[in-house]
């Protein structure tokens, strides 16, 4: 999974802008085939040819349309036929494409663009015949920016789009109207303005397109490279590449900011250059104190002597301040000031001299010794008393000759050395230390005396178990004599023992209806307590919210009740992994099929590449269509098109919300029935097709086609997620 988020920033340093029939496009399929060849593929980039103004020629006819109406209603004659003429063309474009009729309007200069693709032949013990290959698409050619997609009408697209036919309907009818002479002039002048009015739709559509084939490329971060990054990470858990992901620093959240409140951890600012590179930031528990000085640390004096630095150079040393957690207050309370004795910086320390520390007072420390050590001349007691003569105002009088900067000895405690054991054998080589007799049978005293009744914890709870009989016969000991004692409460009798060695003999009936009831058994759902299903990857669990019973499998410490907290637990994202790895035979027993398309843009002429020259090796294949999976909310595309739309396979949709729902992923059903994506050439020629696509909260794709569309906005997590996601479809295929 880490794997997908390399891929991410390896593209997003690589790659820059590539638009369709570009060398920078050339550039970026090359880069992804060395990529996909680090999996022990030949990956092969096979180029074609397409129209270089595909998809502009709706957009001139929708501008036709436009001046057809205008001229319609002059009130020439010959204009009128004209004006009609050319209105008519879009009109009867459209009816052909609602019957099913696509029309070719392919002509003009060729582009040049390629396709990457890479193949995993299928391989392990569960290889069969009847396996369907899976092909996984991605477009990596980098899209333009479009106003229509950023502009304050982007969330009504869809329905502009959608508008767009009906209205070219009444745009033809209201051409035709401009003929008829019997019509009041002012009826006319009334419908001419509304065929203009409705040809607006499509006029809008027409001026966004042709801006967008001239407008600056967007950088692509979601729009392709997110995909491809995710495409690669499926052929990473397909085929391991044996790489290892660069590790990636996770940030907790405090507890602070989890209540909503602000970031307090810094009092006021901080200079520049205070904390040594690469420590933590001070949070407000902590204060700044000068670094331990390793080794020798000569003065200015002997700089200069060695004459390396010039004369006018000021030598000044800096220390470096490193955080340490400030003391509590009551540390504080207990902390004796000491004077440093003042210095040059640029002078040699004195031998034998270190510089002064505050020290703590110990529980142990009486007043004796804090006077005695004379590094302060103060002392302030409940009871008033101090130390030497006191002055008018009650503090002690310090001599003339007493110097407070002056650097005073602090005698040290001499240590007491533990005596020597007693031992005629101590300080030798033989020597063993005595171990008592109680010592030695201390790890005995927790055993359980295999005498005692105990329940048994992995039988029946109900079930005792009867100690084992010894083949000793005791020694008949003398009856004592009976004591005035409470009578002992008698156990119950076992009702099930495990020790039984009472078999019932059985017969071929019964043997016939043991085997009858274990099947019955077997097929029946196994259910919790509390109703609730086994929660296993793969199975419906509807209702399972309330069974929190954990039957195995890749499970939080939380679930067992063991522990209180998950820090030093497994983190969700090692138990999908864990999880996913399971099942790797019937992962790499598919022929997976990676293709990176390229001439997306120019009318997905990369996907109908493909499919013209692999039709055949593809045949029954599932094919997914991974677009904008970085940012937005993940949807699975059910419809697409808009006109003579298609719709999208359903048992692979439903294998992959399966998926979705068992990795705890939302993943939502939309439809695209005003645009199209890869995948609809594909549904066209009847092949098993699915887009997963991110969604934006205005309904169209997810930073595509806007500037936004950078990598500061992308999240590498939701593509290894759509990764995963894709990896255990194929597993269930």
């Amino acid at each position: 999974m880490a794997m997908t988020h390399d891929y991410l920033d390896y593209l997003n340093q690589r790659v820059g802008i590539a638009p369709a029939n570009s060398q920078e496009e050339l550039q970026a399929a090359q880069t992804i085939a060395s990529l996909m060849g680090q999996h022990d593929l030949e990956p092969q980039v096979e180029e074609f040819d397409a129209p270089a103004i595909s998809g502009l020629v709706p957009a001139v006819l929708s501008l036709v349309m436009l001046v057809g109406i205008v001229i319609a209603g002059v009130g020439v004659m010959a204009l009128s036929v004209i004006g009609l003429l050319l209105a008519l063309v879009p009109t009867l474009l459209a009816v052909m494409r609602l019957f099913g009729r696509e029309p070719s309007l392919s002509f003009g200069p060729s582009a040049r663009s390629q396709n990457v693709v890479a193949v995993h032949r299928a391989c392990g013990p569960l290889v069969a015949k009847g396996n369907r290959p899976i092909v996984v698409v991605a477009h990596y050619d980098t899209p333009r920016e479009s106003f229509l997609y950023s502009s304050p009408i982007a969330p009504y697209l869809p329905l502009v789009t959608k508008a767009a036919g009906p209205c070219s309907y009444v745009v033809a009818v209201c051409a035709l109207l401009q003929l008829m002479a019997f019509i009041p002039s002012a009826a006319r002048v009334v419908l001419w303005v509304v065929g203009i009015v409705a040809a607006l739709p499509s006029v809008l559509l027409a001026v966004g397109a042709i801006y967008e084939r001239v407008s600056a490329c967007t950088l692509g971060a979601n729009d392709n490279k997110s995909s491809v990054a995710a495409m690669l990470g499926v052929l990473e858990n397909v085929r391991p590449s044996g790489l290892v992901p660069t590790p990636r620093e996770t940030e907790e959240p405090s507890d602070e900011k989890d209540l909503g409140q602000g970031d307090e951890s810094h009092e006021g600012p901080v200079e520049e250059g205070a904390v040594e590179e690469g420590a933590p930031a001070s949070p407000a528990e902590t204060i700044l104190v000068p670094a331990e000085v390793h080794g020798t640390r000569h003065g200015a004096d002997v700089l200069r002597e060695l004459e390396i630095l010039p004369a006018d150079c000021e030598i000044v040393y800096d220390v470096p301040l490193v955080p340490v957690p400030a003391p509590s207050p009551a540390e504080t309370a207990d902390m004796v000031p000491l004077t440093e004795p003042k210095r040059p910086i640029d002078a040699r320390p004195e031998p034998g001299t270190a510089p002064m520390q505050p020290v703590a007072a110990d529980a142990g420390t009486t007043r004796d010794d804090l006077l005695s050590t004379g590094q302060f001349s103060l002392v302030m007691d409940e009871g008033g008393h101090g130390v030497g003569p006191k002055d008018s105002s009650g503090l002690t009088a310090m001599n003339e000759t007493d110097d407070l900067d002056a650097t005073q000895p602090t005698p040290k405690t001499p240590s007491v050395r533990p005596a020597a054991p007693e031992d005629p054998e101590w300080g030798k080589a033989t020597y063993r230390p005595q171990v008592s007799s109680v010592a030695r049978r201390a790890s005995l005293f927790d055993l359980p005396d295999p005498s005692l009744n105990e329940s048994d914890g992995l039988g029946d709870p109900s079930a005792t178990r009867v100690a084992p009989v010894s083949k000793r016969v005791p020694l008949q000991r003398e009856p004592e004599a009976p004591q005035d004692v409470a009578p002992a409460p008698q156990a119950p009798e076992p009702v099930e023992t495990l020790a039984s060695s009472e078999h019932k003999p059985k017969g071929r009936l019964s043997g016939l209806l043991g085997k009858i009831k274990g099947a019955v058994a077997s097929r029946a759902p196994q259910s919790s307590g509390d109703g609730g299903s086994e929660g296993w990857i793969g199975d419906d669990d509807e209702g399972t919210s309330d069974d929190q019973v954990w039957r195995g499998g890749a499970a939080p410490r939380s679930g067992l009740r063991l522990v209180d907290d998950e820090q030093d637990g497994p983190t969700e994202e090692e138990l999908r992994e864990a999880a996913l790895s399971l099942g790797d035979d019937a992962l790499i027993a598919h022929d997976v099929w990676f293709v990176a398309l390229g001439g997306s843009a120019l009318d997905h002429a990369g996907m109908r590449a493909f499919l013209r020259q692999h039709r055949h090796d593809i045949r029954g294949a599932f094919i997914i269509n991974l677009s904008c999976v970085g940012a937005g909310e993940l949807s699975l595309l059910t419809r697409e098109g808009l006109a003579a739309s298609r719709r999208a396979d359903r048992r692979l949709g439903r294998t992959i919300s399966n998926v979705a729902r068992d990795l705890h992923v939302e993943v939502s059903q939309r439809e695209l029935d005003w645009s199209s994506t890869d995948a609809l050439p594909a549904m066209r020629s009847s092949m098993r097709s699915l887009t997963i696509m991110g969604m934006g909260e205005n309904g169209l794709p997810a930073l595509s086609r806007t500037p936004l569309d950078v990598a500061e906005n992308v999240s590498g997590d939701q593509a290894a997620l759509v990764a995963d996601m894709v990896t255990e479809a194929i597993r269930r295929a």
